[in-house]
């Protein structure tokens, strides 16, 4: 099932984490060297499906990519005893982005080569015993504009997202990055925070 409305401006956002030594060396590490790599593999997809669409490339379009800062977070399920998560944000928006329009099969494409970064991080998704369990690198797609998807090996938007802290708190603060974020307004009498 997908519904996607084209009018509403499109972004997408990209849960990490990881809370054991990868290759690149510690969780933190492993976000600071995985975060160009997953950079260049967003841009490569984009440039890829605009090529095979036929639009053009502008290189004075480059996608705009705002990242959270880390976050140390506990490990939510799993067991017990493992270390704390390293976790960020990443929100993708503008730019040559905006001309990829949101679907299943291109999706699936990204997720796919989210897939291999975490393979090359170290990363071993054939141990299926251990739910949440420990992790070198977890590159999640947490939504696409307005893309819903519900199928075995993709939910979009990711169904736990706004339940969890690590993945709230992360993405306000990469939204508050937005050249126009919302601002407060001054406390109000009969509106109690």
């Amino acid at each position: 099932m997908s519904s996607i409305n084209n009018s509403i401006p499109q972004t997408l956002t990209i849960g990490l984490g990881a809370n054991t030594n990868s290759p690149a060396g510690s969780p933190e590490s492993t976000l600071i060297i995985a975060r160009p790599v997953i950079e260049k593999v967003i841009n490569e997809w984009i440039c890829s499906y605009l090529n095979k669409s036929r639009s053009k490339v502008s290189v004075d379009s480059e996608s705009v990519f705002v990242w959270s800062p880390l976050y140390k977070t506990k490990p939510i399920g799993g067991p017990q005893g493992q270390p704390d998560f390293v976790n960020a944000v990443l929100v993708v928006q503008g730019g040559n982005f905006l001309e990829v329009p949101p679907s299943i099969e291109l999706a699936r494409k990204l997720l796919k080569r989210f897939l291999l970064i975490e393979k090359d991080f170290g990363r071993d998704r054939s141990i299926k015993s251990l739910r949440w369990g420990p992790r070198s690198l977890d590159i999640d797609l947490l939504a696409w504009g307005e893309l819903q998807v519900n199928s075995s090996d993709l939910t979009l938007p990711h169904p736990h997202s706004i339940q969890r802290n690590f993945v709230i708190i992360p993405l306000a603060e990469a939204l508050k990055k937005n050249p126009a974020p919302p601002s407060q307004i001054p406390p109000q009498r009969g509106w109690q925070e």
